[in-house]
């Protein structure tokens, strides 16, 4: 008795399906997956969720939430480790100066309705103003249907990338609240108060080994860690923006991220407006050793502005050795007595990777021959100290949009970051936007000028629990980039 009693209460359970506002029928659950539902049985992935924030992909601001959304909605491209747009909804698409021209692929979602231009326009208008895509679509003035299978989207400014923002996910036209309708690798199921995610039936050409995910609702991002390290949860992210990496009972991969990490200078520093000046400095700049030691190896050195993982950059040759001899002859080119004056170089001291980072660079510039005061502050005094310009140098970091866009550093005809924006990098990187010059041009003229110092991209850490296995090519677009690969030991 008490085992049919039992299996009436697991089956009402499961067959308790609530749907989405804007969906007459009620979502019912694969019988074959029933059993993965039981929360005793092995082989389902359990991933953190944060219930008070919305699983709405465009109101979505926990990073678990969006992460975990990337499962349930596609883009029209989505980006491999080299950032470099693949081809998901969208056949193909065009760059023609201020126009992006994308063609559709046969595509549908899940409730197998054909994925039309209407719908992505529909989502780019929701994606613009969205807390998470926003950045990325800044460039993007809005999309036109063409055809019924052709959207053109028009720029405010060339941009040659432009298609590798395009990975804003793709919900069905009028479809809005908690888990709109999407075409991705899964789809949500609601058993009694619990969310589940399981496979897309209609994903063409996915069969992952994990048919079933559990979300699993935490307090707080903070809460995710420990989720993890008490068996609540299989995987966990951290982008150690915090500047602490701690060991955890887990297997953990570094993966890496579009956070750019840079040596700035004041444009009207009496020293730094110098190029030669600066040029010195950055011969000194042991970046390997920054990366190994002050990083913790959480990081990968770059000799340009751009993420050295990038497509883009491919077979090309950007290594840029110490030279000490070739930085103290700039010195004496420049023809400034350098001892005359003291230097400031500023740092956030509560990020102790980059507080390692401004010690070392402390000492290289010794090492030349000036006289440095590190300026260690916390946070709210270290933005204080950037807005009143009160530094030569500072440790800063941005992160870059995935078509690697600098304008915010080197922009025209403005003062930002202490960058002065009306130099010769700046000129040379509207040129390589509009077709005016190839990328080595813009990088080459970018080493003479250097207006701040490229130092290296920083890496996350990727957690999974210790029954799992798998190829785990974690994406900074989407950490579940290889999940089909994934599986219990």
């Amino acid at each position: 008795m008490k085992k049919t009693a039992a299996l009436i209460l697991i089956l009402s359970l499961i067959f308790t399906v609530f749907c989405s506002c804007d969906d007459e029928k009620t979502p019912s659950i694969d019988p074959a997956i029933v059993s993965n539902l039981d929360n005793t049985k092995e082989g389902i992935l359990k991933l953190a969720y944060s219930k008070a924030d919305m699983l709405d992909p465009f109101t979505a601001t926990m990073t678990a939430n969006i992460q975990i959304l990337s499962l349930v909605y596609d883009g029209l491209y989505k980006l491999d480790k080299n950032y470099e747009p693949i081809p998901v909804i969208a056949k193909s698409a065009i760059v023609s100066e201020n126009a992006v021209n994308v063609t559709l692929d046969s595509v549908v979602f899940s409730d197998g309705s054909a994925v039309t231009a209407q719908d992505i326009i529909y989502s780019f208008d929701r994606a613009k103003f969205s807390p998470t895509y926003n950045e990325k679509l800044k460039n993007f003035k809005g999309a036109n249907m063409s055809a019924s299978n052709m959207i053109i989207f028009t720029l405010e400014k060339s941009d040659p990338y432009a298609v590798s923002c395009l990975t804003f996910p793709i919900v069905k036209n009028g479809s809005s609240g908690n888990l709109p309708v999407g075409s991705g690798r899964y789809i949500p199921e609601i058993s009694g108060e619990t969310t589940y995610l399981v496979v897309n039936k209609n994903k063409s050409g996915f069969n992952p080994a994990i048919k079933t995910i559990m979300l699993v609702p935490v307090r707080d991002s903070s809460s995710v860690e420990s989720s993890l390290e008490i068996g609540n949860t299989g995987f966990y992210y951290n982008d150690l923006s915090n500047g602490v990496y701690s060991r955890i009972n887990a297997h953990t991969v570094e993966m890496g991220i579009n956070n750019f990490v840079y040596l700035a200078f004041n444009s009207e520093s009496e020293y730094f407006s110098n190029s030669m000046l600066r040029q010195a400095v950055g011969y000194a700049v042991n970046r390997k050793e920054i990366v190994a030691t002050a990083f913790q190896g959480h990081a990968r050195e770059t000799y340009s502005p751009f993420n050295p993982d990038w497509y883009a950059l491919a077979a090309k040759d950007l290594y840029l050795s110490v030279d000490i001899q070739k930085a103290l002859g700039l010195i004496t080119e420049s023809g400034i007595n350098i001892s005359e004056k003291e230097i400031s170089l500023l740092v956030n001291k509560e990020n102790q990777f980059k507080l390692e980072t401004a010690r070392f660079i402390r000492d290289y510039l010794v090492q030349l021959g000036f006289s440095v005061n590190l300026k260690e502050y916390e946070t709210q005094y270290y933005k204080e100290a950037l807005e009143l310009g009160s530094y030569d140098m500072y440790i800063g970091e941005v992160r870059f949009s995935p078509n690697m866009d600098l304008s915010s550093m080197l922009g025209s005809g403005n003062i930002a970051f202490g960058i002065d924006q009306t130099g010769a990098s700046c000129a040379r990187y509207a040129q390589l936007l509009s077709g005016g010059c190839e990328l080595m041009d813009f990088i080459n003229t970018f080493n003479e000028d250097l207006p701040f110092i490229p130092l290296c991209y920083r890496n996350a850490a990727v957690s999974y629990t210790n029954s799992m296995q798998g190829g785990f090519n974690c994406c900074d677009g989407d950490v579940f980039y290889d999940i089909e690969t994934w599986s219990f030991r």
